[in-house]
Order: structure tokens, then sequence, then C-alpha cells
């Protein structure tokens, strides 16, 4: 977590006794070892972050990729969400991969829970290196947005935990910055839910859909007892 003089501090918090501890860290649990400087700066920051920064939390851009969004709230359930159109669907997602794969082949203890084993690493690494855009069933990503709860954990940074749907999918679930999001790590034997399907990132549509007010707490249980 961030103070309010920016300072990062890591939290380690054990729910069955409710006792936490801190200390103080080095910014956002930063590996200098996995990468040279031409795929740090240039690709990963100059290429998916850059364009993804100012799409996902606002900033100026290009009228061509600036996404344009509407809000909208389900009749049913009165659940809020949000579709984006006009974005730069590879950079997006590609920016999400990027996070989920300098997560797994960092040897960083905060990043424990994320192993994707040699194929996907490989795989991501090279759709990173080549811009290269996947189709929306290849990694499908949810995102979840605390945006609108009066604790929108905006200076929060979980650790990432692996997650396992009923029907066999693993993803890893990542909580930073407001935002939460799923990144599943499919393969021929395991299909995607229609669910997951319906939600996920789209080349033409990005859905986020907003924690309620006053649910920050019970999310963050479900979150940390996965």
């Amino acid at each position: 977590m961030k103070n309010d003089e920016n300072a990062f501090y890591q939290v380690i918090y054990n729910l069955d006794s409710k006792e936490f501890k801190t200390k103080k860290t080095q910014i956002e649990d930063y590996d200098r070892n996995i990468l040279c400087e031409n795929c740090d700066n240039k690709i990963l920051g100059g290429i998916y972050e850059s364009y993804s920064q100012k799409a996902i939390y606002g900033g100026e851009l290009p009228i061509d990729v600036s996404p344009k969004c509407e809000n909208y709230q389900n009749p049913n359930d009165g659940a809020e969400y949000s579709i984006c159109k006009n974005f730069d669907y590879t950079k997006i997602k590609n920016f999400y991969l990027s996070i989920l794969w300098r997560a797994s082949v960092t040897n960083r203890p905060f990043f424990n829970h994320v192993n994707l084993g040699k194929k996907h690493e490989e795989r991501i690494r090279n759709i990173l290196l080549n811009n290269e855009k996947v189709s929306e069933n290849e990694y499908p990503i949810v995102i979840t947005s605390f945006m609108r709860a009066n604790n929108n954990l905006e200076n929060l940074i979980a650790e990432p935990r692996r997650i396992k749907t009923k029907s066999g999918l693993n993803g890893y679930m990542f909580l930073m910055d407001s935002l939460q999001f799923m990144i599943y790590v499919n393969s021929p034997e395991h299909k995607i839910t229609e669910v997951i399907k319906k939600l996920s990132l789209k080349e033409n549509e990005m859905i986020t859909m907003h924690l309620p007010n006053g649910k920050e707490v019970e999310f963050l249980n479900t979150f940390f007892n996965i």
C-alpha cells in the first residue's frame, strides 16, 4: 500500500488472528533482473503501459483510440457496469498479459502464487515481443472496478492469487489501483464458460463491472481466502 507521501509499505494480514504488520518496501516490488532496458522501457513501457494507463485511468489520447464509455445498470439485480468502445484492443490486452508474464518469470516472493509454466511463459513472451494481436478467447480477461466504492483501494496492490473454475479452467487474480482483473490460462481441454466469454475483454468492447459500495471487505475476504 502507499501512504500519503507515496511511500510503499508491505502489509501482512492474518485472516485468522486479525493481526497485521507493516514494513517499508521498495517501490512496487520492482525486479531489475528480468528485462533488458529496451524491453522494459520501449516495448512494455513505450507500447503497452503508456497507452493503457491513459486509456484505463483517463488521459489525453488520439481520438481514434480514446475510449468512449457508457454506464449501465442491470434491471434484475441492480448491478452496475460500463462498456467502453473505440480503444486499442491489442495494447490493452497485452498490457494485462505483460503483468501476468512478469509475475510468473520473477523470483520475488510476492508473486509466488503465479506460475504459468514454460509453455505459457514462452507464448506470452512472444506475444509481447512481437506486439501480436491475440484472439478474445486466448487468455480471456475479466475486469472489476472499485472506483465507485467509498473504499476504492486506489493505493492497494494485493498479492496475486491462482484461481480455478468449476470446469477446471485455471486463472490468476490481480488487485491493483482500484481494479481487479482475472486472466484465465486456457488449454484445449478446458473450454471457456459462456459467462467468461460474455464478460471478458473483446476487440470492440471492454466491459468493467463495478463493485457495489459496502462490499469491499466482503470481496477482500473472499479474495484472500481463495
